[in-house]
C-alpha cells in the first residue's frame, strides 16, 4: 500500500510540474542577435592607438528597449569609460549594421550625459547651460560577427566591432517647482531641474572603435 500511494504521489507530482511547465510563457527579445554583454577594448579610429584595454569591470551591455522591435537597442558602458547609455536605431542586422539617423537633432539622447546639474535652482523657471560631452551618438559600422573571435582561454566566441561618433555641445535645463508630495518639506516650496534642449558642436566630433568579444559567462574566459 505505501508503495501505491508513493507511485501515486510522484505521479501528481509529475503532472503538476508539467501543467506548471506549460504554462510559463517563454520571454524572448526582437534583438536577441545583439543582445550580451561583451568584454572591449578602446581605440583610436584607425585602431592604431589603444587607450583602454581588456579589464574584467570594462564590459558593454546591448539589450533591447522597452519597444522590443528589431534593431533597436540600449548601449551600455558599465565601466564609464564614455560614460555611455543611450538607445541606437539600426539598419542592417547584426552582422553588418549601421545607425540609421546621422542628424542630431534626429539622435536619442545619451541619458547620462543630459543628467541635471547638482546645484539647485533657487526659483521657478530658472535657465541654465552647461557644456557636456557625448549627448548623442552614431554607429558608423558594427559588426557582431559568430564565433569570430577568441577567449583569453582559446574558446571561440561572438567578436564585436563598433564604429561610433560621439557628438557634444551645451545642454540647458529650466527648473520647475517640486510638487508638494515629493518635497522634504511639504510646506517649503521646492525647485529642481528639468532637461530642456541640447544644442550641437560639430568641431568637438570624436570617433573611437570598440573592438573585443561576447562574455560566455565562464569564468576561464573572462579578464
Amino acid at each position: 500500500m505505501k508503495k501505491s500511494i508513493r507511485y501515486i504521489s510522484l505521479l501528481i507530482i509529475a503532472f503538476t510540474m508539467n501543467s506548471c511547465n506549460e504554462d510559463v510563457e517563454v520571454w524572448d527579445s526582437e534583438t536577441l542577435d545583439y543582445s550580451g554583454s561583451f568584454f572591449w577594448e578602446l581605440y583610436d579610429e584607425d585602431m592604431t592607438a589603444k587607450y583602454v584595454g581588456y579589464d574584467h569591470d570594462v564590459q558593454l551591455w546591448i539589450y533591447n528597449t522597452a519597444e522590443n522591435v528589431p534593431n533597436k537597442v540600449w548601449i551600455e558602458d558599465t565601466d564609464h569609460v564614455f560614460p555611455l547609455k543611450s538607445k541606437f536605431s539600426f539598419t542592417g542586422t547584426s552582422e553588418s549594421f549601421m545607425s540609421d539617423e546621422t542628424e542630431f537633432d534626429n539622435l536619442d539622447n545619451d541619458i547620462i550625459a543630459i543628467e541635471t546639474p547638482t546645484t539647485k535652482p533657487a526659483g521657478l523657471n530658472e535657465e541654465v547651460t552647461e557644456d557636456r560631452y557625448y549627448i548623442r551618438n552614431l554607429v558608423l559600422d558594427g559588426k557582431i560577427l559568430p564565433n569570430a573571435g577568441t577567449t583569453v582561454s582559446g574558446n571561440p566566441v561572438d567578436s564585436i566591432y563598433i564604429k561610433i561618433k560621439l557628438l557634444s555641445g551645451t545642454v540647458k535645463f529650466t527648473s520647475y517647482e517640486v510638487p508638494e508630495a515629493l518635497r522634504a518639506d511639504p510646506e517649503k516650496a521646492e525647485y529642481d531641474w528639468i532637461y530642456d534642449s541640447a544644442t550641437y558642436d560639430n568641431t568637438l566630433d570624436e570617433i573611437y572603435v570598440i573592438s573585443g568579444h561576447r562574455k560566455t559567462g565562464f569564468a576561464e574566459d573572462d579578464h
